[in-house]
């Protein structure tokens, strides 16, 4: 599958934070997810996906779509963990690489329309849904 040279999103990092942005300019659309620039370069080695994107200073450009909801709701179920074990962290990786496109569209929107409508404290409830489903938390 070829790279496209246009870019689907932006991650910038701020300290331990990351924000999700469609574009540099473009609006947040989900911000100050609790979650390290490693942790997401971790869930790309893991994946193999380290050739579909730029790192940049400040953040990272995503070039293929499906990836950049990935790695979304990757941030979004990671930054709500109160026990991140590495198990479960793998389990997580292994489930969002599994799903197909529909489900992970599903998930995208449900996290980016639960963050527009009450921030970061809305999404801890689609995240344990999540992880609950999938089988990674009882």
């Amino acid at each position: 599958m070829e790279t496209s040279t246009e870019a689907k999103g932006f991650i910038l990092f701020k300290k331990d934070r990351a924000y999700f942005k469609r574009g540099l300019i473009g609006s947040t659309e989900i911000g100050k997810l609790k979650i390290r620039r490693e942790d997401v370069l971790e869930y790309l080695r893991n994946t193999n996906t380290l050739s579909k994107i730029k790192p940049t200073k400040s953040g990272l450009w995503i070039y293929e779509e499906q990836l950049y909801k990935q790695l979304l709701v990757y941030a979004a179920g990671v930054s709500t963990m109160r026990n991140k074990g590495s198990l479960r962290i793998l389990k997580l990786i292994e489930a969002i690489s599994k799903l197909d496109e529909y489900s992970l569209h599903f998930w995208y929107a449900e996290f980016a329309s639960r963050f527009k409508q009450g921030g970061l404290r809305s999404i801890g409830r689609v995240s344990r849904a999540l992880r609950v489903l999938y089988g990674i938390d009882k």
